[in-house]
């Protein structure tokens, strides 16, 4: 009885100091409240620290600051804490939103930056944005970039690879169980345009990518990224039974700059991507290069 007495008082005295630990330093880390309080003679791991502190809800430095900076806390922030306050609440809202397109592709630091990028280069393109911007937009400090990316042009890079990846993605998802060549034409092309005109702040950057000029090197790097995806049309058209003076890589480029440039013209609430997709297969480019007789007019 004794025993279980003793060990109940200190389950209280490691959750009392844990506690102490989030209001006294919240800046600190699961790992280092308990390197601070394995210092003060209480026996606790990282994984004992955080359980307490999600207990009573206090897991993320958001929330334990948050505590702090609450009226009936007491305690005033010093300017610091006010400024790592206001960097992870902007880090709340940015993984909290929807249309950056990095959800559920990663967590941490890492995958924060990248949406707060998506969002900077599909609203100011890539001249536009400064990585200044983009770590304000983080809730991270400007130095913090560099650990996981080189420079902006690497940023950029990674961001369009991401969005490439996307497109790959979709495209698989929207060609599986079509077997007829042009049926799986048409649905490349739906696919295709909802992403460059519907598509999130990633999809945006690939397809703004399309219309702008950026350094020499990047410009060379984005377009073997895109050369990839590419080959899937490439793939798709080669399998289409047309005439044979069509030449199919003029036919790839024609479809390619006709639903590239949509984007540029495209307007909500008139045409669905897939119905353009529709009239661009079946009553465009099907009645033109088929082999087949072009249907009669109705």
């Amino acid at each position: 009885m004794a025993q279980r007495k003793s060990k109940s008082r200190a389950t209280v005295s490691a959750e009392a100091a844990a506690l102490e630990i989030a209001r006294r330093r919240p800046d600190f880390g699961q790992f280092r409240a308990a390197a601070e309080l394995r210092r003060q003679g209480i026996a606790i791991s990282p994984s004992g620290v955080r359980a307490i502190w999600k207990r009573h809800g206090l897991a993320t430095v958001l929330q334990r600051l948050s505590m702090l900076s609450g009226a009936t806390a007491g305690v005033e922030l010093s300017e610091s804490q006010h400024a790592r306050l206001h960097r992870a609440r902007v880090s709340h809202r940015l993984l909290a939103r929807k249309g950056t397109g990095i959800e559920g592709n990663g967590a941490g630091r890492r995958a924060q930056v990248l949406a707060a990028a998506a969002l900077e280069f599909s609203a100011k393109g890539y001249e536009g944005s400064s990585l200044r911007d983009i770590a304000a937009a983080a809730g991270v400090l400007a130095g913090s970039l560099y650990y996981h990316f080189r420079s902006k042009d690497e940023l950029f890079a990674t961001v369009h690879a991401e969005g490439i990846r996307q497109l790959h993605e979709a495209l698989d998802r929207s060609l599986a169980g079509v077997s007829d060549p042009w049926g799986r034409l048409e649905a490349a092309c739906a696919t295709h345009l909802e992403q460059l005109v519907n598509g999130n702040d990633i999809a945006v950057v690939t397809a703004t990518s399309l219309f702008r000029t950026m350094p020499p090197a990047l410009q060379r790097r984005s377009n073997r990224q895109r050369d990839d995806y590419e080959r899937r049309f490439r793939e798709l058209l080669a399998a289409l039974h047309v005439r044979p003076r069509i030449d199919r890589s003029l036919l790839r480029l024609l479809l390619l700059g006709a639903l590239n440039w949509t984007r540029v013209w495209y307007r909500p609430g008139k045409l669905q991507p897939a119905e353009i997709a529709r009239q661009w297969i079946k009553h465009v480019l099907r009645d033109c290069a088929s082999v087949s007789r072009p249907r009669a007019k109705p």
